[in-house]
C-alpha cells in the first residue's frame, strides 16, 4: 500500500492491514515484545510506544503527572534521541509501526518519534474494559514503568482527554499536525476519530491537512450491511470535501463470528485504505494470555517466548493472512468497487452495486 503524504516522500507500507489496540499492558513485557517483534515481521503496522513494549533503559519518558498538566508544545521540550542524525529511521527502512500518540502523551519518549512510520494523533478517547473513558493504573504502570511492588500514586483510574493540552479548539488542529511532521518528518501524520465525530467534525478532520483519517468503530455492534452502508457513505461524504485515505477499525458483529478476511477485502474494495485486523486476533489474544515469563534461568528468554509466540500465530493468523494476500492480488483493476456484486437485490440496492444472477 502506498500511502501520499501531503508533505514529503510517499510511504510504502508493506500490507494495508494494522493492529490498531494491542493490549501490552496485560502481558509481562518480554512477552509483548516477543509479540510485537513478530507480528512486524509479518507485515503488519503495529501500534506501540517503547514504554509498552518495556523497553526503558536509555529512554527520556515523559513524566505521568507531568504529561496530565502539559500546557506547552512538545517542539517547545528538548529531543534527547537515542538514534544519531545520521540513523535511518524505522520509516526509511520499511519497518512498519505506528505511533499511539494519547492526547495526554503517556508512556511517550522522544525516541518514538524515530520508530513511527505512522504517528496516530488519537482525538477521541477510547473506552476500557468498564466503559469508563479512562485508564487504568495497570496501564499507567507500564507507560511510567512502575516496580510492580510499587503502588501506583493517585488513585485506580485516570481520565482521558479529548484534545491534546495545546490544542485548544478544533480550527487550531492544523498547527498540531504541522508540529508533529516536525517531530517525525518520515512518518506519515493521521487523526484518529470515533464515528460520532463524522457528522459536524469530518470537514474540520480534513482541512487539518493529515495524510490518512483513521475511523474508530471497534467498540461498537453492528451488522455487517449497516457496516458496509457507513462505509459507503463515508467515501461518499469525504470526496464531496477533498479525497483523504479513509483507515478503518472494524465495529464489532452483531453476528457470532467476527469480520471475516473476505469481509475486510469487500471493505478494501469499497475503497478503504487500510483495516485493522483486531476482530481476526480474539482467539489469537486469548493464547498469548496463556503465556508465561520465562524462568529467570533460561538462557535466551527472548527466543524462549518467542518459540510460543510464533507456534500460536502459524496456528491462528498465518493462514487468514495468506488468504488475504491473496484476495487482495485480485484487486488489480483500476476500480476495484467495479469488482463487487451481490446475489440479493435488496442488498443490491442499498449498497449501490451489480446485482447477480438475476434470470
Amino acid at each position: 500500500m502506498l500511502l501520499t503524504r501531503r508533505v514529503g516522500a510517499p510511504i510504502l507500507f508493506p500490507s494495508p492491514l494494522f493492529w490498531d489496540s494491542p493490549p501490552w499492558h496485560t502481558w509481562p513485557p518480554i512477552v509483548a515484545e516477543a509479540i510485537f517483534l513478530a507480528m512486524q515481521s509479518r507485515g503488519l503496522l503495529v501500534s506501540a510506544l517503547e514504554s509498552e513494549l518495556g523497553r526503558t533503559e536509555d529512554i527520556d519518558q515523559t513524566s505521568t503527572e507531568s504529561s496530565a498538566r502539559a500546557s506547552v508544545s512538545d517542539t517547545q521540550a528538548p529531543l534527547n534521541r537515542k538514534s544519531s542524525p545520521q540513523d535511518p529511521t524505522d520509516s526509511e527502512l520499511g519497518i512498519p509501526r505506528m505511533l499511539p500518540y494519547r492526547n495526554e502523551r503517556y508512556g511517550l519518549a522522544d525516541v518514538d518519534f524515530d520508530h513511527a512510520m505512522v504517528v496516530d494523533m488519537q482525538l477521541s478517547p477510547r473506552r476500557d474494559h468498564s466503559g469508563r473513558f479512562a485508564y487504568s493504573a495497570m496501564q499507567l504502570g507500564r507507560w511510567e514503568a512502575t516496580p510492580a511492588d510499587q503502588p501506583l500514586s493517585g488513585g485506580g483510574w485516570i481520565p482521558a482527554m479529548t484534545l491534546p493540552p495545546d490544542v485548544s479548539s478544533l480550527d487550531r488542529l492544523s498547527s498540531k499536525v504541522a508540529q508533529l511532521r516536525v517531530l517525525a518528518p518520515d512518518a506519515a501524520i493521521v487523526l484518529s476519530v470515533t464515528p460520532e465525530w463524522i457528522d459536524d467534525h469530518l470537514a474540520d478532520l480534513i482541512a487539518a491537512g493529515p495524510d490518512a483519517i483513521l475511523i474508530r468503530l471497534g467498540q461498537i455492534r453492528m451488522a455487517g450491511i449497516a457496516f458496509a452502508q457507513f462505509t459507503r457513505r463515508l467515501l461518499t461524504r469525504v470526496e464531496t470535501i477533498q479525497k483523504v485515505p479513509i483507515w478503518l477499525a472494524p465495529p464489532k458483529s452483531l453476528a457470532k463470528h467476527p469480520l471475516s478476511v473476505s469481509d475486510s477485502i469487500k471493505t478494501i474494495a469499497l475503497g478503504v485504505s487500510a483495516i485493522a485486523v483486531d476482530s481476526w486476533l480474539e482467539e489469537v489474544l486469548e493464547e498469548f494470555d496463556e503465556i508465561a515469563a520465562p524462568s529467570a534461568f533460561s538462557a535466551d528468554p527472548l527466543r524462549t517466548v518467542t518459540a510460543e509466540v510464533e507456534e500460536i500465530l502459524s496456528r491462528r493468523l498465518d493462514p487468514d493472512l495468506e488468504h488475504f494476500a491473496g484476495l487482495l492480488s485480485t484487486l488489480v483493476h483500476e476500480q476495484p468497487r467495479d469488482l463487487l456484486g451481490t446475489f440479493d437485490p435488496e442488498i443490491a440496492q442499498l449498497l449501490d452495486l451489480p446485482c447477480i444472477g438475476r434470470l
